[in-house]
C-alpha cells in the first residue's frame, strides 16, 4: 500500500509504501517502509519580476510583442541564454529585420537582454529566471561581470 502526502509549506511530496526485503546472508524477510521525497520549490518555475518586466513590456509596440514572446519561449532555463540570429527570429516571428533590430536595441537599453556575441544573448535574471536565489546571484554575477569588463576596456 502506498500513501502520498503533499506538504504545502515546504513544497514537498512524500510517498510511503511497505516493502519486503530479503537478507541475502540469512534469508530473513524484513518488512520496511520506503519513503520517497520530492521537493518542488522554486527551481521548477520561471519567476517573472513584474516590477522590472512591465517597463520592458511598455517599450514594445503591439506588433513587436511576438519577438519578445519568441525570446521568452526560447530562453534556456539553465543559463538564461537566448540563441537566435535576426534571420532565425525573422523566420519564426514573421517580422522584418528592421523591426527585430529595433526591438533588440530597446531590450538592451532596458537591460532586459545583453548581447554576448552575434546570435547569443543573455536575458537578465533580474527580470526573469528559473531557479533559486543562489542561481540568481550566480547568473547576475555573470551578467554584471561582462558589463564591467566592457567598461574597463573602453
Amino acid at each position: 500500500m502506498m500513501g502520498v502526502e503533499y506538504i504545502e509549506k515546504t513544497e514537498t511530496l512524500i510517498g510511503t509504501r511497505r516493502k519486503e526485503l530479503i537478507d541475502k546472508e540469512t534469508g530473513e524477510i524484513i518488512e520496511v517502509d520506503q519513503i520517497t521525497k520530492k521537493v518542488y520549490g522554486q527551481k521548477n518555475f520561471w519567476k517573472l519580476y513584474l516590477g522590472d518586466f512591465l517597463p520592458v513590456l511598455g517599450i514594445v509596440e503591439s506588433k513587436q510583442v511576438d519577438i519578445l514572446i519568441y525570446i521568452l519561449e526560447n530562453t534556456q532555463p539553465s543559463t538564461n541564454m537566448f540563441v537566435g540570429t535576426y534571420k532565425t527570429i525573422q523566420k519564426n516571428t514573421h517580422t522584418s529585420e528592421t523591426t527585430i533590430a529595433k526591438v533588440m536595441k530597446k531590450l538592451q537599453k532596458q537591460q532586459f537582454l545583453k548581447k554576448i556575441q552575434n546570435g547569443l544573448w543573455q536575458v537578465s535574471p533580474n527580470i526573469i529566471m528559473k531557479g533559486n536565489e543562489n542561481k540568481k546571484q550566480l547568473l547576475l554575477s555573470y551578467f554584471r561581470t561582462d558589463e564591467s569588463n566592457k567598461n574597463n576596456h573602453r
